[in-house]
C-alpha cells in the first residue's frame, strides 16, 4: 500500500469511528423512510469520496513513475558526464 492510499485509508477509518460514536442505531433505515433525498445525497457524496480516491491513487501513480523517470535523466546525465571528462581533458593536453 502507497504512502497516499495509507493516509486516504486512516482519514477514512478516523471518519468511521466519530460516525459510529455520533450515529444512533436505527438511523440509516430511518433515512430510507423519512428523508430519502437525504439518504441520496449520503450515497452521492459517498460515491464522490471513492471517485476522489481513486483519482488521488492513479495521480499518485503518476507522480512515482515521473520520479523514477526524473532519477533516471539524471542518472543518464552524470553518466554521460564522466564519460566525456576524459576526452576533454586528453584535448586539453593536446594543446
Amino acid at each position: 500500500m502507497n504512502p497516499i492510499a495509507r493516509v486516504l485509508d486512516r482519514e477514512l477509518h478516523d471518519l468511521l469511528d466519530r460516525l459510529s460514536a455520533a450515529v444512533p442505531p436505527g438511523c440509516v433505515e430511518a433515512l430510507h423512510a423519512r428523508h430519502p433525498s437525504l439518504r441520496s445525497r449520503l450515497d452521492e457524496v459517498e460515491s464522490h469520496l471513492a471517485a476522489l480516491r481513486a483519482a488521488m491513487l492513479e495521480a499518485y501513480g503518476r507522480w512515482q513513475r515521473e520520479l523514477e523517470e526524473l532519477e533516471n535523466l539524471w542518472a543518464l546525465a552524470a553518466c554521460r558526464s564522466t564519460a566525456e571528462e576524459p576526452a576533454e581533458q586528453a584535448a586539453s593536453l593536446a594543446a
